[in-house]
């Protein structure tokens, strides 16, 4: 036997150069290389096949393979083995795992081929086998991204999409079948289920939009409507852009897909309830606009002729008389105090209140508001200290709702202090843009377990166990208009001590004086405050003149009012009074009468609700005809206070003079 075909320890032998030739490949080969007889026991291994596994040469020579493959892997590897040595199969190549020596896991794409002699006979395995390890990790890791991106897109019920302008083909992710709520198609042409599952009434719309998209390189972004095999309606929110090649012209579309049926299910419920709640809130609102008239109605008679009773204009009152008068008229004013809160109230969770804005004196707003209390303060020997005019400071605030704020808050500082006590009312800057007007007593301040209910409507926090007059509503009232001016309301309380409240509101630049800081002028303390100005001329024609009758032209429906009004009047022998009951009645008048006053209630709806008022209003500028109102309210407020009937009487009296 010649030496090439020599066989020397199981190997087949080959020449002097084919075997170092061989060699020179086997130990440097870039992938592992071992041989193996039948039972699958090493024979001989590479270097490269030791660094995979991590074993030596001489610690793999005689092991069988099974003690270094993964046990999962075990069976299968024995069954592709012995199919191949049977000749039931060829060479087979597998990914298997590797347990090495250090305990590791390599993942490794295995390929087995049977050696045979020269005569052909089955002689050994030859395996080679190449670490795979990097792929399978981004493989696993790929894979876990997708399934990510799938539960991501199956719970946001979102799918992407994508087109291909130059074949025409669509590719769309699982989670747009779940929308669909259909099986993908097998056909390939899945992409129709979704196209033609458009609602007809949106399918125009949705391709002119897309048209259009592609045609001016937007991106697009549409809700239209899909329709279910029942029947039933979805609505989905669809997202793309296009990519374009080098001539402009589109490449690949691709987008999302989104179901947000419930999103507008949920939309739609809140707008109903929405709409719901505002149409509840409109009647509460016109019924406590009609309740507080119709209250306010009679309790101004009441107070009215408790007032005419009073001046003995019928004959004279007894000290014992005019006593239980002073009750029928406290009684009546605290019922119209809480219906103006109430009122108010209403008109703030209706949107109703309209608010000034403007650079405002805190002084001059303290200063308003001090006369109207003070009869208060002196019945409970409170004293009243407000700051010096260069301590205090300017706010950003409608002139009138900041003095409403303030009334509340010093006339509750009056009420819960203690006889004998002081209120100091101070204005400070606290920084950030912002001004705190103060207002502290020494009274006997809030309990702590009750603080929390501060703020809260109709909660008087146990004072209405005591002789102490009041609604409730008054903190509440002064929180939300604070708020409505920008600004916020606090205080501090020590039982026992007393408390402190501040409004504190942003500040403002101080105006020159002399010169108008807003529309709205601080008002005076008689019911004229509302009245349109007097532009008459001072002329001779229009001065006194002894003996001389007015006329004054009297607009109510009410008759408890007017006989108010007639009986008040009627001892005067120097004024005519004209009554009608409505505007367009008053306009009639006018043309035949040309009065010298008018007497309207301006915050009475049944009287101003027509054109017909702003006309008479309109007629009377134009003729220069001074206009009373009625229901003006010394406060400045919604003309929701009683009639004045001594303010009133002296007003007329100065009108007609």
């Amino acid at each position: 036997m010649t030496k090439a075909a020599q066989v020397t320890q199981g190997h087949t032998q080959l020449g002097d150069d084919g075997d170092s030739l061989f060699r020179a490949i086997f130990e440097q080969a870039a992938v592992g290389i071992c041989y193996s007889d039948f039972a699958g026991n090493f024979i001989r291994v590479n270097q490269r096949f030791c660094d995979i596994t991590g074993y030596s040469a001489e610690e793999l020579q005689g092991r069988n393979f099974a003690t270094i493959t993964h046990p999962d892997d075990v069976a299968r590897d024995e069954q592709q083995g012995n199919a191949l040595i049977a000749g039931q199969r060829g060479p087979y190549t597998m990914e298997k795992r590797y347990l090495r020596k250090d305990g590791g896991v390599i993942w490794g794409r295995m390929t087995v081929a049977l050696a045979r002699t020269r005569s052909g006979a089955p002689h050994r395995l030859i395996g080679v086998v190449e670490d795979i390890s990097d792929v399978i990790r981004t493989e696993q890791a790929l894979k876990r991204s997708e399934a990510r991106l799938q539960e991501a897109q199956r719970i946001a019920r979102i799918a992407a999409w994508e087109i291909d302008h130059q074949d025409g083909s669509r590719v769309w992710s699982d989670e747009v079948f779940a929308i669909l709520e259909i099986e993908r198609p097998g056909d390939g042409n899945f992409y129709l289920a979704f196209e033609e599952a458009i609602h007809p009434a949106d399918r125009e719309r949705v391709a002119r939009v897309y048209a259009k998209a592609i045609e001016e390189h937007a991106p697009f972004d549409m809700t239209y409507r899909i329709v279910m095999p029942d029947g039933r309606v979805k609505h989905v929110e669809v997202h793309g852009r296009t990519f374009y090649d080098d001539d402009g012209r589109p490449a690949r579309s691709i987008g999302t897909v989104q179901d947000v049926t419930q999103q507008k299910l949920n939309e739609l419920a809140l707008r109903q309830a929405k709409e719901a709640a505002e149409t509840a809130n409109r009647a509460k609102s016109d019924f406590v606009a009609n309740m507080s008239h119709e209250l306010r109605t009679p309790l101004n008679a009441v107070l009215g002729f408790a007032q005419l009773l009073e001046t003995e204009i019928a004959g004279p009152v007894t000290e014992r008389q005019r006593s239980y008068l002073a009750s029928i008229k406290a009684g009546g004013e605290h019922l119209l105090e809480l219906i103006k809160d109430i009122l108010e109230f209403a008109k703030i969770d209706a949107g109703r209140i309209g608010l000034k804005i403007d650079a405002t004196d805190t002084h001059q707003v303290i200063a308003a508001v001090l006369p109207l209390i003070e009869r208060m303060a002196q019945a409970r020997d409170i004293t009243l200290n407000m700051p010096a005019p260069d301590a205090a400071g300017w706010v950003m605030a409608d002139n009138v709702r900041l003095r409403q704020i303030l009334l509340n808050l010093v006339s509750n500082a009056i009420k819960y202090n203690r006889r004998g006590g002081h209120v100091d009312i101070a204005c400070r800057d606290v920084g950030g843009g912002f001004m705190r007007i103060s207002v502290a007593d020494n009274g006997q301040g809030i309990p702590p377990e009750r603080q929390a209910e501060l703020f809260t409507p109709f909660n008087r926090l146990g004072a209405e166990t005591q002789a102490i007059e009041g609604t409730g509503i008054g903190l509440a009232l002064a929180k939300r208009l604070t708020e409505l001016m920008g600004g916020r309301i606090g205080y501090r309380s020590v039982f026992g001590e007393g408390s402190t409240f501040w409004v504190e509101l942003p500040a403002a630049r101080q105006v020159v004086p002399g010169r108008p800081v807003a529309e709205a002028r601080a008002p005076g303390h008689h019911p004229a405050d509302r009245r349109l100005p007097d532009t008459r001329p001072a002329t001779p024609d229009r001065a006194a003149a002894p003996g001389k009758r007015r006329r004054i032209l009297y607009v109510d429906d009410n008759p408890a009012h007017v006989r108010l009004i007639e009986e008040a009047l009627g001892a005067r022998d120097c004024l005519d009074l004209n009554v009608v009951h409505t505007p367009e009645l008053a306009l009639e008048a006018l043309r035949t009468l040309r009065p010298d006053l008018i007497l309207i209630d301006l915050g009475d709806p049944t009287l101003t609700e027509g054109a017909s008022h702003r006309r008479l209003l309109a007629m009377a500028g134009a003729r220069q005809i001074p206009v009373l109102d009625l229901g003006a309210n010394p406060a400045g407020g919604d003309g929701l206070d009683r009639i004045d009937l001594p303010r009133l009487l002296a007003e007329i009296a100065r009108l007609t003079a």
